[in-house]
Order: structure tokens, then sequence, then C-alpha cells
């Protein structure tokens, strides 16, 4: 195998910008179910809401953080955390289908109950990293899941 090292930096995840209405329609959902919970008399999932309420107002502006990837010949490593050998993983495909600037690079594990990993990459680096790849991991049509359909849903 030829040596070869890509590094690239990306966010973690996308962000998507929230209106005024996304916040409150977030809170509006959260008292309704906040009431259901208080109507069934179940107290501690009302707590739940209300903690997850709070969470998911603060995490929506976030920004995500940048992250450094390295695709080289032993593997993908993810800063210097993690490091995946392509002898775990089976496949990759990429979804360009919003035409973002930062498309999804997507690793699936040989073991089937652990989830694809999910990376961001550079619109411009993508036919390079693509190229790589295909070298030494099959390419497959993604296929969008429903979590990946509700989160493009909800924006968030």
């Amino acid at each position: 195998m030829v040596p070869f090292e890509l590094k690239w930096q990306a966010p973690e995840y996308e962000y998507r910008q929230k209106s005024i209405s996304w916040y409150w329609t977030s809170i509006i959902i959260s008292i309704l179910i906040l009431g259901a919970a208080i109507w069934q008399k179940n107290f501690l999932f009302g707590l739940f809401i209300v903690i997850a309420e709070i969470l998911v107002l603060s995490w929506a502006n976030r920004t995500p953080p940048l992250v450094d990837f390295t695709l080289n010949e032993k593997g993908f490593s993810i800063g210097t955390q993690k490091s995946y050998a392509y002898t775990e993983l089976e496949s990759f495909s990429i979804d360009t289908f919003n035409e973002t600037i930062w498309p999804s690079l997507f690793l699936q594990f040989k073991k089937r109950l652990k989830p694809p990993l999910k990376a961001k990459i550079p619109k411009e680096r993508l036919p390079e990293i693509e190229k790589t790849l295909k070298t030494v991991l099959k390419q497959t049509e993604h296929q969008h899941s429903m979590l990946d359909t509700l989160e493009e849903f909800v924006g968030f």
C-alpha cells in the first residue's frame, strides 16, 4: 500500500441558525408534554421534560467546535482521541444530498450493532478524500435514516 496522509478540520456537526419561532415552538411543545405528564401524575417524567427542554434551549444556539480528522494508510483518526483501523470498517458513503459546504462522510463498521461513524468533510476536498477511500474501502450509496430525516426536519 502506498503511504498517504490526508488531514482536514471540520465542525463536529452542522450548525443551523434557529429563528425565534423555533424556540417558541420548542417551549410550547414541552409545555404541552409537561401538562400531559402532570395530568397523568407522572412527576418524574415532568421533571425530565423540564430538564430536557432547558438542555435543548441551551444547546440550540451553540456553535460546533472544529475537529481534526486524519486519513492515512493505517485508518481514520478523529483528533488524538479516536482511531479506527480499516480492518474494523466495512464500507463508506458520502451524503451530498443537501449540497452544503460540509458533506457528510459515513463509515460503516463490520460490527452490525455499531452505528455508522459520521464526519464532516470540506466540499473542496471531497474528490480527493473519496478517491483515497476507494483504494481501501468499498463505496456504497448513502441511505438516509429516519433519524437523519427527523434531524433535518426539526433543524437541530
